[in-house]
């Protein structure tokens, strides 16, 4: 047992040899921090530009989803198709030349 506690107290006397004293004045933290912001890599940063612009699309996609599922008043134009459309037109203009088809049999339609 006596020899576990020697090599335990040589393993404690490296450790203790190996850190150096933290400086306990009041400079310490902003000197930490400093080094701690001089680590941050321009891939840090454009990971965070990454999350925020991923949730700005995901916020941008929820709110068309609900402004797509909301009920409000649609214009009955945009509710048919186009020549749903030209079939349904009926303007003078439209009709003025109306009489003008004529099949080969010389039959107006």
């Amino acid at each position: 047992m006596s020899e576990e506690n020697d090599r335990l107290q040589h393993l404690m006397a490296r450790y203790r040899e190996s850190c150096p004293e933290v400086d306990p004045s009041a400079g310490f933290m902003p000197r930490l921090w400093e080094r701690i912001e001089a680590r941050r890599s321009l891939s840090w940063r454009l990971r965070g530009y990454a999350r925020v612009i991923a949730t700005a699309a995901a916020t941008v996609c929820f709110a068309i989803a609900v402004f797509q599922l909301s009920p409000f008043d649609v214009n009955p134009m945009y509710e048919r198709t186009y020549l749903e459309a030209l079939e349904a037109d009926h303007t003078p203009e439209a009709m003025a030349f109306a009489d003008l088809v004529v099949d080969e049999a010389g039959v107006k339609r």
